[in-house]
């Protein structure tokens, strides 16, 4: 039995230097930024020029929400928190209001340094929409989470040729009706398999 075992380890051991020998390294001249290649966050496929804060901001994405400015949504929250206090018992809600009054303040604090920069993002926002609207617009990209920035027209001539090259038809009705009676008639034929009462399920 130590035999087997001795020999076993001799194998592996065997096995192991033959990796260690045969294992080539990495090259040390290539970086991570070589050896990674991501997708660009915005393509501006258009001649329109993008100062570098109005480049950040597309660079964050389509689904980044600028947030509404603070005296939208500060009364609201003052209403809604008075609401939520009277659904307490009449004894507790004195000591909830000084709680809540406390954490108001403090969201008043906080929220004037962060409403500056989304102030600061709006106007942005707005700088950008002017120079898109008229003949160009943001649109995803088929790939990663880039944002693309293309004219209108050169968006609906790849629509096209993308519709003409897959051999798309337009259809004279929508034939999703007739695809349904099918199915439930089927259905109905199969009452072994699925039972009546599920055939609407």
């Amino acid at each position: 039995m130590q035999l087997e075992t001795e020999t076993y380890y001799e194998n592996l051991k065997k096995i192991l230097d033959d990796l260690q020998v045969n294992h080539k390294k990495r090259p040390t001249n290539t970086t991570c930024s070589q050896q990674q290649a991501f997708y660009p966050r915005t393509v501006n496929l258009t001649d329109i020029i993008f100062t570098k804060e109005e480049q950040e901001l597309l660079d964050l994405g389509t689904q980044y929400s600028i947030q509404q400015p603070f005296r939208d949504y500060w009364s609201n929250l003052i209403v809604e928190t008075e609401m939520a206090i009277r659904l307490l018992d009449a004894r507790i809600q004195d000591a909830f209001r000084l709680m809540a009054v406390k954490k108001l303040k403090q969201i008043h604090n906080t929220q004037q340094n962060i409403s500056r920069t989304h102030k600061r993002q709006q106007h942005i926002a707005k700088n950008i929409q002017h120079k898109i609207t008229k003949n160009a617009l943001i649109a995803l990209a088929d790939k990663a989470k880039s944002t693309v920035v293309i004219y209108k027209k050169d968006c609906e001539e790849k629509v096209h040729t993308f519709l003409s090259d897959n051999n798309f038809h337009t259809l004279l009705g929508n034939p999703t009706k007739k695809h349904q009676t099918i199915i439930s008639k089927t259905l109905q034929q199969c009452n072994l398999i699925v039972h009546k009462k599920q055939i609407r399920h």
